[in-house]
């Protein structure tokens, strides 16, 4: 379990444990890592005073400190793109494990990088962290995560887990990521993803936003708005933005339940009707990063290229049904190694235990060079246990509602209800609450 999970437990319950406790119960780990700045937060037992200091390879040191909290959000502005750094947080006398980060690239560098795609850990900790430990052989300069880091996000000894086996990961690879359905079943499980993993504190309170790393730029999405209002506007102003934004080449979306998918969820009706694939190809969108079904997918329809990716410990769907646009379908724990270069992506999906599931790339504007390999597979690993988001139903027609019977926060019949966005800013406020920062 971990010495860390230990003491929380421990803490929470009043138990003794026998040693002073370590004070830190998540972190330090990245977050909003950017070419000029990055926020490193930290959670410990009780309020305290922590402190950090960042160097860079040239010794140049900073030291930042922030007063007695249980949550603390360190926001080192001013860096240098394309540079090493490393950081060690403090609380009292205590100090955390070192950790290491690289600035993203300047906008108008050319020269290749590559991320992990990755999503759906909820569940089955054995697999999560068999998923993590095959990541972290990787080289990688960041990691964009499709949603549902955990089953309830309301359950604070389920976040303990999930820190618990990707702190090491976490503390010097910066984590991207789409909201699930799992971190919005309640106030309690919003207000814990929007300190987690929201945006900074003191910003914009919406569940999306974008950021750029070099020659591309990403688009995080909330699924499960709706489409026809806010978001929708939002992004067709954001992708008019990219369209004339300098030295951009690539533009990815990432979203928890994509527009298509063969698996047990299918597609996500809401967005099809609201026509958001066809603004993603007008605006020369290249990927869409979904997860939800936990399955691998490679897909192409209607101009539009797509990975299902949510194979990171969740219990597997094996019925998958092929649509006209699967390309390559399996159900499998894995994860996604994304190489950007300026004339091409590749992509090459492995399973924890090092095989390939597949590798594939595209040019712009050209389709996928492995379409000759396409193949649907089933269940590469023991029969998967029931999942909690709910029994698979037919597709839906278009005019319908979604396939996806998951609650979502503030309705109890899997549809987001129209107060949804209230409450999400409600958990973000209980989540503001709870958090400190210092600039510097």
């Amino acid at each position: 379990m971990g010495f860390l999970l230990f003491a929380a437990l421990a803490a929470a319950s009043g138990a003794p444990s026998g040693t002073a406790p370590a004070p830190v119960v998540h972190g330090p780990y990245l977050q909003h890592l950017s070419k000029s700045g990055v926020e490193i937060r930290v959670e410990t037992l009780t309020p305290e005073a922590a402190s950090l200091e960042v160097e860079s390879d040239d010794h140049k040191k900073r030291t930042l400190a922030d007063a007695s909290a249980r949550f603390h959000s360190f926001h080192v502005a001013d860096l240098t793109p394309h540079t090493h750094y490393q950081y060690r947080v403090r609380v009292g006398s205590f100090n955390a494990p070192p950790g290491e980060f690289v600035t993203a690239r300047a906008d108008d560098d050319r020269e290749p990088f590559s991320f992990v795609v990755y999503g759906d850990n909820r569940t089955d900790d054995e697999a999560h962290a068999e998923v993590v430990r095959a990541i972290r052989g990787e080289s990688f300069a960041f990691l964009v995560h499709t949603g549902d880091f955990v089953a309830s996000g309301g359950d604070l000894s389920l976040w303990h887990r999930f820190f618990d086996i990707e702190g090491g990961l976490l503390r010097d690879h910066c984590v991207f990521a789409c909201v699930g359905n799992h971190e919005l079943y309640d106030d309690a499980a919003a207000a814990n993803y929007m300190r987690y993993f929201g945006p900074s504190e003191g910003g914009d309170t919406r569940l999306y936003g974008s950021f750029r790393w070099g020659i591309a730029r990403f688009f995080l999405l909330n699924a499960f708005e709706d489409w026809a209002e806010k978001e929708r506007a939002w992004l067709e102003a954001e992708l008019a933005r990219a369209d004339a934004e300098p030295g951009l080449a690539w533009r990815f979306i990432v979203v928890h339940h994509g527009p298509w998918s063969s698996g047990h969820h299918g597609d996500n009706v809401k967005m099809l009707m609201a026509g958001v694939p066809e603004m993603l190809v007008r605006h020369h969108v290249d990927l869409v990063l979904a997860g939800h079904d936990h399955i691998y997918e490679r897909g192409e329809r209607e101009g539009l290229k797509y990975i299902v990716s949510g194979g990171g410990g969740a219990p597997l769907y094996p019925d998958i049904t092929p649509k006209p646009s699967t390309r390559k379908a399996e159900a499998t724990h894995h994860f996604v190694l994304v190489t950007v270069g300026e004339d091409h992506v590749r992509l090459t999906a492995k399973r924890p235990d090092g095989t390939t599931v597949e590798s594939c790339g595209f040019g712009p504007y050209a389709n996928w060079d492995c379409d000759g390999d396409a193949a649907i597979a089933p269940a590469s690993r023991a029969t998967p246990t029931p999942s909690s988001d709910s029994a698979p139903t037919p597709d839906a027609p278009r005019s319908g509602t979604s396939r996806c019977g998951c609650r979502i926060l503030g309705s109890a019949s899997g549809e987001t209800a129209p107060g949804a966005n209230v409450l999400i800013v409600a958990g973000l406020a209980l989540a503001r609450r709870a958090r400190s920062r210092k600039r510097g």
